[in-house]
């Protein structure tokens, strides 16, 4: 009786994205000065400090990560049907009942097929375009999963179209050697508790769900699917690389820290907490002690790298949304940019606002320049496929990085702080590397000064070898810098020994 009707939607309110603001600062630092302790935060080594029971990994830990700097994103579900995006169940009011319908064949023939869903083909295309990690969407906020969940409430391909589309993705990404991710959202909206977790005072919404005390046993059971959900995935298709949680905030209101109370995020479970999970859907320690969410992703994926949004700190910082990375170069904790190719939405749209060659390489040397990631999105149609114009847009980019890749992967930004849409900086041992952006006129460079004897300087994308002076002081004139081959930017290589080249 408590699932009469699972779903409720609140106003569109993407909390989860709050730190956007904290990217637009400006510049601590004079454009191009060389960091300090006094103008840039540098990684510690150090193991931070453990939250809930849990700590961050290292610096060391986090290397395949930040070496990566290029992941692929799938927002991928039901909601390719409409074509409207991922939340146009919440937007337009659609009960499950209705939404339901989306997964099977009403007579006309569309609905989720997933028929020419080819995992190895998604790999390919990610592979190509120059990225090193991809993440699907397990499950969204419709809770309809791509998995086999065995919880009585669950909704999943398995159950529809008789394909666990999860498997085949994780399988054909372990073969391909990109570093596995998955996406998992704790909220469900078919779960009416969700916006009445303590059946006392239910949060508006568009169905009109009023307050009722049977709510809080619903929410009880949204928990703990979700918990049987959590223990399936890290137990039958882990390791993971990667996860990024989505959405622990409550009635899509406030932060996700502010639903840890409920959904116990942290190591482990509160034997006095209000929302009990059943014995027969908990996971546990060594000594029989019940597992929280990440005590349950750290027991069968102990390296994984978490984002911050289950309600826990977080491995990473996420940065959602289309907002240019500016300022200076912010390195105290790793973070990526999580942005849609298709601007309009995450999941598939018909109608398409697709980023620009030039704006998806702006926005990467963007991120890539104060050393962050950018996980780029991408949203297949109800078949399973990535509209042919976005593939052909990022195979271009792909070509790029495979010639300039050498002041990409496994760099650090720096040695001194990027210039807003001019240019910016990274650096590995024996080299840095130069990156000009539109904004940036004219065919010479100088830098600040380099206390290493240079040796060479070459345009990354030709191979041509560059005229250079180097300055009294260390500065390093770079001149005959060809603008016109490559105008979204121009990545130069300086190095200290040849052997660097």
């Amino acid at each position: 009786m408590l699932f009469r009707s699972l779903w409720y939607v609140g106003p569109v309110i993407v909390v989860a994205g709050i730190c956007l603001a904290l990217n637009n600062c400006r510049s601590i630092a004079a454009p191009g000065e060389a960091l300090s302790e006094k103008n840039a935060s540098a990684p510690s080594d150090e193991t931070p400090k453990e939250d809930m029971g849990v700590a961050p990994h290292t610096e060391a830990e986090m290397k395949w990560f930040r070496d990566s700097k290029f992941g692929m994103f799938l927002h991928w579900g039901l909601y390719a049907v409409p074509g409207k995006g991922e939340w146009y169940m919440e937007n337009a009011a659609v009960t499950p009942e209705e939404y339901k319908k989306y997964a099977y064949d009403q007579g006309d023939g569309v609905y989720f097929d997933a028929k020419d869903f080819d995992a190895k083909k998604i790999m390919e295309i990610a592979k190509k375009a120059g990225m090193k990690y991809v993440c699907l969407t397990s499950r969204h906020h419709d809770g309809f999963a791509l998995f086999d969940s065995k919880h009585p409430n669950a909704f999943t391909s398995v159950q529809t179209i008789k394909r666990d589309l999860l498997r085949e993705y994780v399988d054909a990404c372990r073969s391909s050697g990109l570093k596995l991710g998955v996406y998992y959202s704790p909220i469900d909206w078919r779960y009416p508790g969700y916006y009445d977790v303590t059946g006392t005072n239910c949060a508006p919404n568009k169905w009109n769900y009023k307050t009722d005390p049977a709510h809080k046993e619903n929410a009880r059971l949204m928990k703990e699917e979700l918990y049987e959900q959590v223990r399936t995935l890290f137990r039958d298709y882990g390791p993971f690389d990667y996860v990024f949680w989505d959405g622990s905030w409550l009635a899509q209101k406030g932060s996700d820290r502010d639903g840890a109370f409920f959904w116990e995020p942290g190591k482990y479970l509160d034997p006095k907490n209000e929302w009990p999970v059943g014995k027969e859907y908990q996971d546990f320690d060594e000594t029989g002690k019940p597992l929280g969410v990440m005590g349950i992703a750290r027991k069968y994926s102990p390296q994984v790298i978490c984002n911050g949004r289950s309600g826990w700190i977080g491995d990473v910082d996420a940065r959602e949304g289309g907002a240019m990375d500016l300022g200076p170069i912010s390195s105290a904790k790793p973070w990526e940019r999580c942005l849609n190719f298709n601007r309009t939405t995450w999941g598939f749209n018909e109608k398409q606002n697709c980023m620009s060659y030039g704006a998806l390489v702006e926005h990467f040397v963007n991120c890539l320049v104060r050393d962050g990631n950018m996980l780029l999105n991408f949203g297949p149609d109800r078949h399973g496929v990535i509209p042919p114009k976005h593939v052909e847009v990022i195979s271009k980019f792909g070509d790029w990085l495979e010639n300039v890749g050498q002041g990409v992967y496994g760099t650090r930004a720096g040695p001194w702080n990027p210039l807003d849409g001019q240019y910016g900086f990274t650096k590995k041992p024996g080299a840095v590397f130069v990156f000009l952006l539109p904004g940036y006129k004219g065919d010479s460079f100088l830098t600040k000064p380099i206390p290493q004897k240079v040796s060479s300087c070459k345009d990354l994308l030709t191979k041509q070898a560059l005229r250079f002076k180097q300055e009294a002081d260390g500065g390093v004139k770079i001149e005959g810098i060809d603008r016109k081959k490559h105008p979204e930017c121009t990545a130069i290589g300086i190095y200290f020994s040849e052997s660097d080249r």
